[in-house]
């Protein structure tokens, strides 16, 4: 029974520390983005791409015209559907 609560206690102060660390890593990247530190990765695939990022943009862009549905698009590009949401978004934005 004691081992009980003192297995309970040890596990109860690491998931606390866990939540203390997450929490000030967190916070150090939300620092790190504002002071422009930490800018995340590339974008892949945009306008201004070089060959076959170019090219699947493209594809993209002229199905996305087209009404194609991004599930379709993404079975036939191999892109993720985040990937051609953004592509869909940004081009949105700009035509407007």
């Amino acid at each position: 029974m004691v081992s009980d609560i003192v297995l309970t206690l040890l596990a109860c102060m690491a998931e606390e520390e866990r939540h203390r660390i997450r929490t000030a890593q967190r916070e150090g990247i939300e620092i790190a983005k504002r002071e422009g530190k930490y800018p995340g990765r590339k974008v892949k695939y945009h306008p201004e791409a070089k060959g076959k990022a170019k090219l699947v943009y493209e594809e993209v862009i002229k199905k996305l015209k087209l009404g194609v549905s991004v599930m379709d698009i993404h079975r036939d590009t191999d892109l993720s559907r985040d990937t051609i949401y953004r592509i869909k978004r940004n081009w949105e934005q700009k035509r407007d």
